[in-house]
């Protein structure tokens, strides 16, 4: 395939996307894919021709590489990554980035649904880097030779099992870790389960990190990342839940329903669940919402 950039070689791939008006609204969507062969002439910068469409500049970037290493220069800061590793970034941003001779990668433009927030996450649950090396690198790049191979085919993937992809590969970077953040992500869940079959008794977020094997304080940070909630706000949200589960399907008094979700007082009750829910437990119980 002939492509038109220097130092793109020509065993490379490159495929472009329009997403529908559908896909645009509901679904992740991908807007250019390829699989690059490069030396040490190729460089790319936001200041390009190409870079000023929108399928670029709106979009995010995943790079992963294969063989060799690619300098980038993104917002300012300078980086190198290798063989193994992963970037991640938004293109809205200013970016550059080359490589040397005997570089391979994979990168896919994407965009839609929550994918800017996706993509924040995924950098603080790296500790800010955009290199990063995924617990399962090959299925990052396994995900993209997918949508490349789907096109080289001529047998494009449907749009909503692009979607299906993307929030795949987001997932495996966001949730895959590296290495003792795969064993967080198991500690976390154990603490999940840990907390569901014990929201009937007083809980503190030290019962918790124990059940989880880890400091409160390690506990907690590892927790929001993974989650999105503190430990604390995590167990009030399953407790107005499973109170919502009670007042809708017993009998039980907002009194009962209190202490059987874990609460000392029906006051400190009913003040929680109405902050959370928007009305008193009475009222939800005779308009379940």
């Amino acid at each position: 395939m002939e492509i038109p950039e220097e130092g793109v070689l020509k065993t490379s791939q490159r495929y472009f996307f329009t997403p529908s008006a559908l896909a645009s609204e509901l679904f992740y969507f991908p807007t250019r894919t390829g699989h690059y062969f490069c030396d040490r002439r190729y460089a790319f910068s936001h200041h390009a021709e190409t870079a000023q469409l929108a399928s670029h500049r709106l979009s995010f970037m995943l790079i992963a590489i294969r063989e060799g290493a690619m300098r980038f220069t993104l917002e300012g800061e300078q980086l190198t990554a290798v063989k193994g590793q992963a970037v991640l970034f938004d293109c809205r941003q200013p970016h550059e980035y080359s490589s040397g001779d005997g570089t391979e990668f994979n990168w896919l433009l994407f965009n839609g649904l929550n994918a800017e927030a996706f993509c924040k996450r995924i950098r603080q649950s790296k500790g800010g880097r955009r290199a990063f090396a995924p617990a399962d690198f090959n299925a990052v790049v396994r995900g993209i030779d997918e949508l490349v191979a789907s096109c080289a085919a001529g047998e494009r993937l449907s749009e909503s099992a692009c979607s299906q992809l993307i929030h795949r590969l987001l997932c495996e970077l966001l949730l895959g870790g590296e290495g003792a953040a795969q064993r967080e992500e198991g500690a976390v869940t154990e603490a999940i389960r840990y907390m569901h079959r014990n929201l009937h008794r007083e809980l503190s977020v030290r019962d918790a990190a124990a059940a989880a094997n880890l400091s409160p304080s390690h506990f907690s940070r590892v927790f929001k990342s993974q989650t999105g909630y503190s430990p604390y706000e995590y167990i009030l949200l399953r407790r107005i839940d499973e109170a919502k589960h009670l007042l809708a399907s017993t009998r039980l008094s907002v009194k009962e329903v209190a202490y059987r979700v874990g609460y000392n007082s029906e006051e400190h009750f009913i003040h929680s669940f109405q902050k959370k829910v928007g009305i008193s437990p009475g009222v939800f119980r005779e308009y379940p919402i």
